[in-house]
Formats: structure tokens, sequence, C-alpha cells
């Protein structure tokens, strides 16, 4: 069974960032250009690292443009840095590597509050509206949650979602993707969610335990991986280890070695993508690698060895 491997945003080990951003006061149109040039210089040498490092899955920052979504941003960045966009999406394509994004806390589709609603709205259509002027293809995916309750029922912030999610631009839909989360909306009412909408499903290993859904995984998985069509590419989970000390569903610095064999153990073997949140990001990612070997595992390919699978990786 194949995996990759993957990480988000910042290249700790080599200190890029491609994040920049200023004070809102300070958004003038020439500071932003300034900030998305340098952003995208910094993304640039993000993909050489991916490149060296053969690394095949990453999640690009939403901060890569500083304040796409918002008012005070006139730029038109997709037509102004588009050869560049482009360039960068062309390195990526050559390296074989999936991108996503995945929008911050305050995107909420689900919200009672119709401004809110319009925000989170222009937020998906500017992580779109970048993963196209980069040019990639549609298994380049923006990763959701379904958002609050607001005072209601499961059911009805659901039907919120839907109706949202089912108004969205033709080419935001073909990008998005619901995540299961820690507090909220378990794995089953994420498939629920994906199946209502026509859209596929991110399993994450941790909201999963600060979360759990009462149906077995041994059922649910198999389900959310049939989410996924060959256009909408390989399966995509998400593997992080809970912090010790934090809060149940609070990300570690690291990937616990345990939680990456027994992840592996329940996954239905087929190819899937793993992304690895942790807070040492690339740093994390690569002990994990050495972790994984120093078991006998072969990077990329996960494959049963023994009854209890010892599974492996090869890049």
């Amino acid at each position: 069974m194949l995996a990759r491997l993957g990480f988000v945003a910042s290249v700790l080990s080599e200190d890029i960032s491609a994040s920049r951003t200023c004070r809102l006061k300070n958004a003038t149109p020439c500071r932003i250009r300034e900030l998305i040039a340098e952003n995208l210089a910094a993304l640039d040498r993000i993909v050489t690292f991916l490149d060296r490092r053969r690394i095949l899955l990453y999640r690009i920052t939403s901060n890569l443009i500083p304040y796409a979504s918002h008012g005070v941003n006139g730029v038109e960045w997709w037509d102004e840095f588009a050869p560049q966009l482009h360039a960068i999406g062309t390195r990526l394509h050559s390296l074989g590597a999936r991108v996503s994004t995945h929008p911050g806390q305050f995107t909420v589709l689900n919200s009672p509050t119709a401004a809110i609603v319009r925000a989170a709205v222009s937020e998906l259509e500017y992580h779109a509206r970048l993963l196209n002027v980069m040019g990639a293809d549609r298994s380049a995916k923006i990763v959701l949650h379904i958002g609050g309750l607001y005072a209601g029922t499961e059911a009805a912030a659901m039907d919120r979602f839907c109706a949202a999610a089912s108004a969205l631009p033709d080419d935001v839909r073909r990008r998005l993707v619901v995540e299961n989360d820690d507090r909220l909306f378990d794995a089953e009412e994420a498939l629920a969610v994906g199946r209502r909408i026509g859209v596929p499903v991110v399993f994450d290993w941790l909201h999963h335990n600060a979360n759990p859904s009462r149906a077995p995984l041994a059922r649910l998985l198999p389900e959310i991986v049939s989410t996924w069509s060959p256009e909408d590419g390989r399966p995509k989970v998400h593997l992080s280890s809970q912090a010790a000390g934090g809060p149940s569903g609070a990300h570690a610095d690291y990937i616990d070695i345990a939680d990456a064999l027994a992840f592996f153990e329940v996954m239905p073997a087929q190819p899937f993508d793993c992304m690895l949140e942790a807070k040492q990001k690339d740093r994390a990612l690569l002990k994990l690698r050495a972790d994984l070997r120093r078991r006998g595992v072969v990077e990329t390919e996960l494959r049963r060895t023994t009854p209890s699978r010892a599974a492996g990786l090869r890049n």
C-alpha cells in the first residue's frame, strides 16, 4: 500500500516562511505587493526543499497572499503575480507533488450570521483562485471543518453547512473537502455531510481520538476512502499526536511512532496521502521517516509484513 507524508507551511529546518504579513493599518497596495513577492520567493525555495527531500505532499499557507479576502487588499494579485504563481505550480507538477490549503478557524460556512458566511465564501474563493492560477489539478484540495452549533442542534448546523456549501461557485466546490473535528462533528457526521454535498472527506486521527464516532473504524474508514474519486486524487488523511499537558486535540511537536503505526494499521490497504500536523512541521516529518526506517520501514510504501503489520513507507 502506497502512502506519502506531507507537512504544513513553513520549513523550520531552513527558516523559510511564506507567511509574511503586516498590520492592517500598514496594508497599502505597495506593501502588499512587497509581501506577496517575498512570500512567493519563499514558496519557490520551499519547492526546492521538497524536491531535495523528496516530499510529495505539502500544505500551502493561507497567508501566502496577505489580506487576500479582505477589502483592504485591492491588488489584482492573480494577474500581477500570475507568472510567478504559474512557475511555482509548474515546478510542483514536475515533481509530482500534491498541494492543499486549509482556511483558518474563522472560515465558518454554517454561521447563522450572514456577514460571517460571506466572509467565509470570500476566503474560500481566494484559496480556489490561488490553486487555479498555479495550475493545480482537481486533487489540490481546500480542507474545511463543518463549523459550530450556535445554540442549535448538530442536524441544524449540518443543514446550514450543506446549504452554504451547495451554493458555492463550481471552482470552489470541486476543490472542497470536509474534515472531522475534535469537539463537535465526528468522522461519521463529516461523512454524512460529504455524501450530502458530494465532496470527499478527510479523516483526522487526532480529532477522532478526541471526538470518536460511534461507528467502528473498520466500517467507517473504507466508506470515507470511497468518497474520493480518481479525479480527486488519493484519499487524504491527517495524522498528529496529542500534546502532553495540552487540551484535548492540541498538536504535539512531533509524531509519536506509536500513533503512526496504529493509524496505518487501521487504514484500508490502498494508496493514500498523509498530512502530518505537528508543530515542528518538516522536522517532524523527517523524524517520523527516521523512526519508521529504524523499524524496518522502507519509505513510501506501506505494506503488511506480519499479521499485526509493521507498515512501511518508501518515497
